[in-house]
């Protein structure tokens, strides 16, 4: 059964604006893991030495992300779209969810473990190197690139609720 309360995630807890989604999700398949998109500094490269200086699911405050960047130096600016993934109970499931995922769109989604795991992930990430060296209108064109990709992701988010 879908909970609000279990969440293994590093933020301890499920982005709020997926929430309808995940519900509408988790009465036919269960879902595992999820992430509504984000906008995010980052420091460090490998996984586990690497840490969030700023991170928002829903927007993005181009003068905290600049000042961030002065008081760091040198950080990654990334944007993500969202990531789902859900348990399939066999393999004929798996053909079924991979073929209407397809059909409508999400040409990226797979299985990508043995346990019948289904990832329904939406494209157009960004990842570049911000240093305290750059402008605040480079920085500006960043953030309003990010931000127009985070609102196309929450739209596919919403379609996506639609195919269950």
């Amino acid at each position: 059964m879908f909970s609000v309360d279990v969440d293994k995630s590093p933020q301890g807890h499920i982005d709020p604006d997926i929430l309808d989604t995940l519900t509408i999700m988790n009465k036919v398949i269960e879902t595992t893991s999820s992430c509504s998109g984000r906008i995010t500094l980052m420091s460090g490269v490998k996984k586990g030495q690497s840490r969030w200086i700023y991170k928002n699911h829903e927007g993005a405050d181009l003068d905290k992300i600049y000042e961030c960047i002065q008081d760091h130096g040198r950080l990654r600016f990334i944007y993500e779209g969202f990531i789902i993934h859900f348990r399939c109970k066999d393999q004929d499931e798996v053909n079924k969810y991979l073929s209407l995922l397809h059909s409508n769109g999400f040409k990226k989604s797979g299985m990508i473990s043995s346990n019948l795991i289904i990832e329904v992930k939406d494209t157009g990430a960004m990842e570049t190197i911000v240093t305290s060296e750059c402008s605040k209108e480079y920085i500006g064109v960043l953030v309003d690139e990010a931000l127009e990709r985070l609102h196309k992701t929450k739209e596919k988010l919403k379609r996506l609720e639609s195919l269950f």
